[in-house]
């Protein structure tokens, strides 16, 4: 039976030496108030998660690299600066969440975590998303927000795996056109930016249920937004529209657009098409 520590929230100051042994494969010790983690643990042969987040740790000592068999790697919410560019070694992971810290670069090495499919990075000091990020080809989950990005590399359209892309609260003012070869994108959120248009490749993203762009800039949506054939919910809340292309009452599976707070006095014919079709439309 493997060998599980579930010590979450115990007021913990340090990890006890005589848990650390061989047959640990899954350690979760958050909400304490860890400052350091001992050296003990970065010589555990089997450890296949490890949860160190929402304590007060300021290091991760390079020697986490040692952890080969690490699947999934939380040290999210701690007051970090830096991680160790060797947690790039760590080839299985699976997922990280490096969420929540004061982080404002990540090392290149992350681009061989291929076999990852989640990613949080929200809530740091990023200025911008790393060119490298089109390498992790196996992410279905990808999560940015709360940084301080102004805009995207091209290789974001590397994803081609990608299911959710949460992007909110950031200084976007553009996407690349790139963006539209994420098809299999379901969920795309990117509300509190700046953007100012979207680029007519978004029509391209035709398995996408949810798109999220309330608190923009935008003064148009282009004519390929009636391509997406799946979508279920539309926001364009909080930006500068006073008129919607044609093509979006062509919307088939629409069930709620809300354009409120935007330039609208009435429901144009368009939203009333929607309306017809039983879509939820706000003005």
């Amino acid at each position: 039976m493997p060998h599980i520590i579930a010590l979450d929230d115990h007021h913990l100051t340090h990890i006890p030496a005589d848990m650390l042994i061989s047959t640990l494969q899954s350690m979760s010790i958050r909400k304490n108030r860890l400052s350091s983690l001992p050296e003990a643990l970065w010589e555990l042969p089997q450890l296949r998660l490890l949860s160190v987040g929402d304590n007060q740790i300021t290091d991760i000592s390079p020697k986490i690299g040692r952890l080969k068999t690490l699947t999934h790697l939380f040290i999210d919410t701690n007051p970090l600066t830096t991680i160790p560019a060797t947690i790039g070694e760590l080839i299985h992971l699976h997922t990280l969440d490096i969420a929540h810290c004061r982080l404002t670069d990540m090392p290149a090495s992350l681009q061989n975590l291929t076999q990852m499919a989640f990613f949080y990075a929200s809530d740091n000091a990023f200025t911008a998303c790393p060119e490298w990020i089109g390498a992790l080809l196996s992410l279905t989950y990808f999560g940015m927000t709360d940084n301080a990005l102004r805009d995207l590399p091209p290789t974001i359209g590397d994803l081609a795996n990608l299911v959710e892309l949460r992007l909110y609260r950031n200084h976007i003012t553009y996407l690349p056109h790139t963006i539209g070869q994420l098809t299999r994108l379901r969920e795309f959120y990117l509300h509190d930016n700046a953007l100012v248009e979207l680029p007519n490749t978004i029509g391209n993203m035709t398995d996408l249920r949810i798109l999220d762009l309330r608190n923009n800039a935008l003064i148009t949506v282009p004519e390929t937004i009636g391509a997406l054939s799946n979508l279920l919910y539309l926001d364009l809340r909080g930006n500068r529209l006073n008129h919607l292309p044609d093509s979006i009452a062509d919307l088939p599976h629409l069930q709620k657009l809300d354009v409120r707070w935007n330039g609208f006095i009435q429901k144009s014919p368009e939203m009333l098409r929607l309306e017809a079709q039983g879509c939820l439309v706000y003005i």
